[in-house]
């Protein structure tokens, strides 16, 4: 018997967890620093350590893909983003919260759609965990 999901359903899903990994806000806030206030140090080194977990996450997506001979799409960084320059930190953290919620969400729809493939889905959880981790970073630091 067949699974319900496809491999290239399976290659679109594990694709847009890898894009919204590797195309997140937090990365790219980390490749265009903003101004930092003084004594916000610590929210900026928090902000880093997200965008190193994304990457690593993305990383771990792409090699899921590789593995089921898919081929990765790596995506572009939203067009919007560029508006983000030049801006305060306090201020892009509370985009990057709203980010962090959304690919909560996100990563909770994927995980459901890959519930028949429970090796894949045990990816996509450990992936949740981490997204919930980093919300819960964010609100300490922005408190």
């Amino acid at each position: 018997m067949m699974n319900a999901m496809t491999l290239l359903d399976t290659n679109a899903v594990l694709n847009r967890l890898l894009v919204l990994h590797l195309r997140s806000l937090p990365m790219y806030v980390s490749q265009a620093p903003p101004w930092i206030n003084p004594g916000r140090e610590s929210a900026w080194e928090a902000v880093q350590s997200i965008a190193a977990d994304h990457q690593a996450t993305a990383d771990r997506f792409g090699a899921m893909i590789l593995a089921a001979d898919g081929v990765p799409g790596y995506g572009e960084f939203p067009l919007r983003y560029t508006a983000l320059h030049d801006l305060a930190l306090d201020y892009l953290l509370v985009r990057i919260l709203e980010y962090e919620r959304q690919l909560i969400r996100r990563i909770s729809e994927c995980a459901d759609l890959l519930r028949m493939n429970p090796a894949l889905q045990a990816g996509v959880l450990e992936s949740l965990g981490e997204a919930k981790a980093h919300l819960q970073l964010l609100e300490e630091v922005t408190s």
